[in-house]
């Protein structure tokens, strides 16, 4: 399966003070430090790190398994001194491909949900699982029937993903919790 990362953009910004600072090396690395000048180096958009406000972009990047993990990129200035390191928690997610349009009759009721949310589906639904916006499984319920109750009275308030899986398909649907 293919996996796909939602937002990948890095951008430096060199803070011109009373000297002149310029950028001669990036690097980037996924959750734990290899060590200065070990990790995977960037390459400027201009070929040069000369402006005061350098987009990084870049794609083909090899991706850390399924989950949140933590995307760092640091930069080295003219003095060979190394900055710090700029985080950001990236979801990197399995796409859903094709197979998450076969389950076209889902319907889920009341959508906003206070305790229990309905699910309805054409063939048995087999598994259907919540997760937070961040990505993570809040819970996971296994059925067998056409219809599904999902209990969500102990979920606290907020906007949610409902992976319903049926028929080895799967479809996600956006529910908010009252």
């Amino acid at each position: 399966m293919k996996k796909m990362i939602y937002t990948l953009a890095a951008f430096l910004t060199v803070f011109i003070g009373s000297a002149q600072s310029t950028i001669l090396q990036a690097e980037y690395f996924w959750d734990n430090d290899p060590g200065y000048g070990l990790a995977t180096p960037v390459q400027a958009t201009d070929g040069t790190f000369n402006s005061a406000f350098e987009k990084l972009t870049k794609t083909g990047i090899t991706l850390p398994s399924t989950g949140l993990h933590v995307f760092n990129i640091r930069i080295k200035d003219n003095v060979n001194g190394w900055g710090p390191v700029f985080r950001n928690v990236i979801s990197v997610q399995t796409t859903l491909g094709n197979a998450d349009f076969d389950l076209k009759n889902v319907t889920v009721y009341p959508n906003p949900v206070k305790d229990v949310l309905t699910i309805t589906n054409d063939k048995p639904i087999t598994l259907v699982s919540l997760h937070n916006m961040l990505g993570q499984e809040v819970k996971t319920v296994l059925f067998n029937s056409t219809e599904a109750a999902f209990d969500f009275s102990g979920v606290t308030a907020g906007t949610y993903f409902v992976k319903v899986y049926a028929d080895e398909s799967v479809k996600t649907l956006k529910v908010i919790k009252e």
